[in-house]
């Protein structure tokens, strides 16, 4: 996202185009700084009104010598896994991880977010937010300014990995929470640097789940995390943190008409980008699990058709002949773009955790590496059935709008 270190507001975007019509305010915008990025608006019929979601990119374009050196302040440690902290708390010993990350492009300088993970420095930031970059450095809340190498990106879950050679002393990396078990109602905190006011702490609670926003190469990012936690430009590839500390997503764009804060944002779940992050710093090549599905959730409606009422779980509509659950034997329906598909498994469960939409398949796969084997239980002919799957490397057409 692009923004202007004289406190005045972004410039307005020159470049729009409309992506697509959907029937709610759920649309991508990205919101950091970081690397210059296009803007894309979304517009939305509701009524007589048009939302706008802006995918500024992440970028703040910035005129040389104008960014404030003064460094924020912030204090040592990190929580232990169990510690239910305040939100004081939270902040006092996170903040230091974040990092003020400033890249060089093309276009001239740009401002975003990221968060330290590990002692051997490698810090997580959003994908766009060093899009075009030929040079970055890092800015810890201690004044230490140090030049990061870009190890690895993935736009398809907006994720860039970067390194430091040495992590300054009294720094502990940010752990990494689990997304799988969110509520909706639950606390979160939002670290980042929104417009350059560096480490910025903002508070609020997880609106909704199992949102869909897009990616910055056009791939659908399932399971993202809705919250009104105050997210602003600058505020991408910035942790949001749950109670304890922990990193349980990547803050990554917002819903907006005005193109500020307007207590929609989303942000990457922390269990779609681990796996991604961990085969990015072992040098290993950029994987996306996949089991080769599609799926439709088994409404009452579409279930008392089925004569499954009081069932849960997801009709497996189509089955790609490419993928492991074609391997694995599971069926698709005769019919899939019929309104009553018949003939197709019904998932229920996957390593035998109930499931009751499509979301939680996604979610259950994504959390996962390539090569990973997972069991999914699926009800055929009246009949439960436990069927084994090794996941594959999702193909370079799925995905996409």
């Amino acid at each position: 996202m692009v923004m202007d270190h004289n406190d005045n507001p972004p410039p307005t975007p020159t470049a729009r185009s409309v992506l697509r019509r959907i029937g709610a305010l759920v649309l991508p915008a990205v919101i950091g700084a970081g690397a210059a990025l296009g803007v894309v608006a979304m517009t939305v019929g509701l009524g007589d009104d048009t939302a706008t979601t802006l995918r500024d990119d992440p970028v703040v374009v910035i005129p040389d010598g104008t960014r404030s050196d003064a460094p924020a302040r912030g204090a040592e440690g990190s929580p232990s896994p169990t510690d239910d902290l305040s939100v004081p708390e939270v902040v006092k010993r996170e903040s230091p991880a974040v990092v003020l990350i400033s890249s060089r492009t093309a276009r001239g300088s740009s401002l975003g977010s990221g968060f330290l993970i590990d002692t051997h420095g490698h810090i997580l930031t959003n994908a766009h937010v060093v899009d075009g970059a030929t040079a970055t450095t890092v800015t810890f809340s201690d004044g230490t300014v140090t030049t990061g190498r870009i190890l690895g990106v993935d736009p398809s879950t907006d994720l860039a990995v970067i390194a430091i050679a040495t992590v300054p002393d009294g720094v502990s990396p940010i752990p990494l929470g689990n997304s799988s078990e969110l509520v909706v109602g639950q606390d979160v905190v939002a670290i980042g640097n929104p417009y350059g006011y560096e480490r910025t702490a903002t508070t609020g609670i997880i609106s909704a789940l199992k949102r869909v926003i897009e990616s910055p190469n056009g791939f659908s990012i399932q399971n993202a995390i809705q919250t009104d936690a105050a997210i602003n430009h600058g505020n991408s590839g910035g942790p949001l943190l749950d109670r304890a500390g922990r990193v349980i997503g990547m803050n990554s764009q917002i819903a907006s008409e005005s193109g500020g804060n307007v207590g929609i944002g989303f942000a990457v779940p922390i269990d779609t980008i681990e796996p991604i992050a961990a085969a990015i710093i072992a040098g290993e090549g950029i994987e996306h699990a996949w089991i080769g599905i599609t799926g439709r959730d088994l409404t009452p409606a579409l279930a008392a058709a089925l004569d499954l009422t009081g069932r849960r779980g997801v009709l497996v509509a189509d089955v790609d002949q490419r993928g492991p659950a074609a391997d694995a034997g599971i069926r698709g329906a005769r019919n899939p773009d019929a309104d009553v598909p018949r003939g197709a498994d019904l998932i229920i469960a996957v390593n035998g955790r109930p499931v009751t939409d499509m979301a939680d398949v996604s979610m259950a796969v994504a959390s996962r590496t390539v090569g990973d084997r997972i069991t999914i239980t699926v009800l055929r002919d009246g009949e439960e059935k436990t069927v084994g799957v090794t996941l594959g490397n999702r193909p370079v057409d799925i995905g996409r709008p």
